[in-house]
């Protein structure tokens, strides 16, 4: 893997969460040159503060240093929260010499806990002192409940594109994800920049779910260094491949998931209809319940989807799971044995078809089972 051109990495230990803390939990990106920078952000009305600067610095377009943290969201803190980001900001654009305009906050973690900024503070220069070629230490700096990195990959001729992601749970983006950061040397102007991430967000990262909860601080950012010449059209598909793998990815990581769900529908009156219909099947938690004790309740399915507030004829749903019929035009296909619905539910991977047979509309979401783990996990998250 060749890391696109003009960025380096470093990440160190400073005790977010808690000064007994010893993993990496503060990261930074810098880029020798002012990078093309685009950003898309939650839209979740309580924002948290890194968020509301961020959304203040991606409208000036360019980026030179990204600061992230995990074990605190920096969330739900008010002014106070804003001023504390703008103190680490400033005393790293200081350290690096840059405008304080240039840095981009990101943060991750626990909600309404201020950040430490004092021990914060005491790392920047450390900090700045690790960077490197080596993304992996970024990268790791801001997992929270993963439990693998998240990173994507791609060249193109002569430039490159680089994509990295955090996210486990509190996943229903609507914008983007948790955190994630797509990186290019490729030579592109914002708008061509914005086109790549538009173009395919709702295809991407707006159709994943895990617990239909959109966090306070999910953030996409994309920053091209200009320093590669490439075939654009080339550059823009591997971009929006890239951003698809770390969708994926993130899914599949969903808190104590057992099971990678896609969900496709079909015969829709539209996409937006199709759409709706796919994340109300994929958010029930009927359904993800039935998916992790594999049980072939199709009629959790026919329940979400005439939840799903789209208007739809009974009479013509029909439902496939790993290629077994479940319905047909609305009831129990003929045939069906429950025996065979229950091996097709035993795979980690499930691929769910949803035909409504009243249209040409398509849409495809990615989600996960809900297991007791998820319980666990997130009922002891703070503690």
């Amino acid at each position: 893997m060749k890391v696109p051109r003009g960025f380096r990495f470093g990440a160190v230990n400073a005790g977010v969460k808690s000064p007994e803390s010893t993993r990496l939990d503060m990261g930074l990106i810098v880029c020798s040159v002012p990078a093309e920078a685009v950003a898309v952000f939650t839209r979740n009305q309580v924002k948290a503060a890194p968020v509301q600067i961020g959304m203040r610095q991606a409208k000036l377009g360019k980026v030179r240093a990204v600061l992230a943290n995990s074990g605190n969201a920096n969330a739900c803190t008010g002014e106070q929260g804003v001023d504390d980001a703008r103190r680490l900001m400033r005393a790293l654009a200081d350290n690096l010499g840059i405008s304080l305009e240039e840095v981009f906050p990101m943060s991750t973690g626990v909600i309404g806990v201020r950040l430490p900024v004092e021990r914060m503070l005491g790392k920047v220069a450390g900090l700045v002192d690790t960077l490197g070629d080596d993304p992996q230490c970024f990268v790791e700096s801001i997992m929270t409940t993963d439990t693998f990195a998240k990173t994507a990959y791609r060249q193109v001729g002569d430039a490159s594109v680089f994509g990295l992601a955090k996210g486990a749970g509190m996943i229903a983006p609507n914008m983007a994800t948790m955190l994630a950061i797509v990186l290019t040397d490729a030579c592109l102007n914002r708008v061509e920049l914005d086109g790549a991430v538009r173009g395919c967000l709702e295809k991407t990262f707006n159709a994943i779910t895990v617990d239909g909860d959109t966090s306070t601080n999910d953030t996409l950012l994309a920053l091209a260094s200009n320093r590669a010449n490439t075939d654009k059209p080339s550059i823009i598909l591997a971009i929006q491949e890239v951003m698809q793998e770390l969708a994926i990815k993130v899914v599949s990581d969903g808190e104590g998931a057992t099971k990678l769900i896609t969900i496709t529908v079909t015969g829709a009156r539209s996409d937006a209809d199709a759409a709706s219909v796919a994340r109300s099947v994929a958010d029930s938690l009927l359904v993800k319940t039935a998916l992790f004790g594999q049980d072939p309740n199709w009629g959790r399915i026919m329940c979400a989807i005439g939840n799903s507030g789209v208007p739809v004829d009974e009479q013509a749903v029909a439902i496939t799971i790993g290629g077994l019929p479940f319905v047909s035009n609305g009831r129990e296909a003929p045939g069906f044995d429950e025996g065979q619905g229950h091996a097709m539910l035993k795979p980690r991977e499930i691929a769910i078809d949803i035909d409504l047979g009243l249209g040409d509309g398509v849409f495809r979401v990615w989600t996960t089972d809900m297991s007791y783990k998820y319980v666990e996990i997130n009922a002891a998250y703070r503690t």
